[in-house]
């Protein structure tokens, strides 16, 4: 991945200066955009790491080959404690 601004915007998700973001749809979910096209990733919650994970799987999706790192990047700016699964 490049080098890339991160900002975390008003709605409490990321926007990268790459042009993709993260928005908190609600307590389980998340929406993930890059440029036009988007996808909804799962969030749980785990006891034993005290943590929101976030469930982010392979897919021949077009956005996934990048979907994790950016969402390891965007969950250190996420208001609470993210991990990555």
């Amino acid at each position: 991945m490049t080098d890339s601004e991160l900002m975390r915007i008003s709605d409490g998700g990321v926007e990268s200066s790459e042009g993709w973001a993260v928005h908190l749809i609600g307590p389980e979910l998340l929406e993930y955009c890059s440029g036009p096209a988007a996808c909804l990733v799962n969030i749980g919650y785990s006891p034993a790491h005290r943590a929101r994970q976030i469930y982010a799987t392979e897919s021949s999706s077009d956005l996934f080959p990048m979907l994790r790192e950016h969402l390891q990047s965007a969950s250190q700016l996420l208001e609470g404690r993210y991990v990555v699964v």
